[in-house]
């Protein structure tokens, strides 16, 4: 089932229709962190409205836990001179990043001159995962979207001036920094596994053209490791990787009053216009 957070409330997309649930005043967030996402599939439509009568919203709007997965694409770490790590790459960052899927992506007073984009599959904890094997690990899942982990390279890499060393957790951490939807994927429309078209577009230019089969860690693997160290809960959200096409990799930063959109197949397309904090 493909549904979304909209300003109507939560809603069963239909083509270009959006079929309004009654959840019993829940949001969609609140759905996947008490456990009663199941309520969806059974849900009486209350209404159906098109695209241009709602807003639409993080499907989850502040995850207790944000997980980043880095260099999960041999193309993306080739193209920045690394190799692929033995074990997955994890880093924290703070949930206030995340942002709904049509919200502006701001330009940090402190860090707005090397900010960058990276288009992912991002997954929904559905069920609490503590030390979980591979196998049993895709149970744990709610649901997939699209994230755009956008990053301040100065700021990752240490050449900030205000930044004391190279900080991934800050530099992915600004507010409006994590883009999220524009809607939620639930298992029973996706398997592990399943080979999903991911591309990055800015301005209409193709940036990053992929696929969620080129992942070196799959889903499974990624929720297994990360449960060894720390248990996860309905409504954690991760990140699992970008592919290649990255900005800094040439250099390309975003700018202001650029448009980047992410396209992740079977979810959607999260569309960000980028922004100075004087334009916000």
């Amino acid at each position: 089932m493909l549904v979304a957070q909209t300003s109507a409330g939560v809603a069963r997309i239909i083509g270009t229709r959006y079929e309004v649930l009654d959840v019993g005043g829940l949001n969609l967030s609140g759905l996947v962190k008490s456990g009663e996402i199941g309520r969806l599939e059974q849900a009486r439509v209350t209404a159906t409205l098109g695209g241009d009568e709602v807003t639409v919203q993080a499907p989850i709007d502040r995850p207790g836990n944000m997980i980043i997965v880095g260099l999960n694409y041999k193309d993306h770490a080739a193209e920045i001179g690394t190799e692929i790590a033995q074990v997955p790459r994890v880093h924290l960052v703070a949930p206030s990043a995340v942002s709904g899927p049509t919200d502006d992506i701001p330009l940090p007073r402190i860090a707005g001159s090397a900010v960058d984009y990276e288009g992912e599959m991002a997954v929904v904890i559905g069920a609490p995962a503590s030390d979980v094997s591979v196998d049993e690990a895709w149970s744990h899942v709610a649901g997939i979207t699209a994230a755009n982990d956008v990053t301040a390279r100065d700021v990752q890499n240490g050449s900030n001036a205000l930044v004391s060393g190279p900080n991934v957790g800050l530099a992915k951490a600004f507010d409006g920094f994590k883009p999220l939807g524009p809607a939620l994927l639930t298992t029973a429309g996706v398997r592990d596994g399943q080979e999903l078209r991911l591309r990055t577009l800015v301005d209409g230019e193709v940036r990053q053209d992929s696929s969620t089969a080129e992942m070196h860690f799959s889903v499974a693997e990624l929720i297994s490791y990360i449960s060894q160290y720390m248990t996860l809960h309905r409504g954690d959200v991760i990140l699992t990787g970008t592919p290649g096409g990255v900005g800094v990799s040439s250099g390309r930063f975003l700018r202001a009053g650029q448009v980047v959109e992410v396209e992740l197949e079977g979810v959607g397309v999260l569309r960000n216009r980028v922004a100075s904090q004087l334009q916000r």
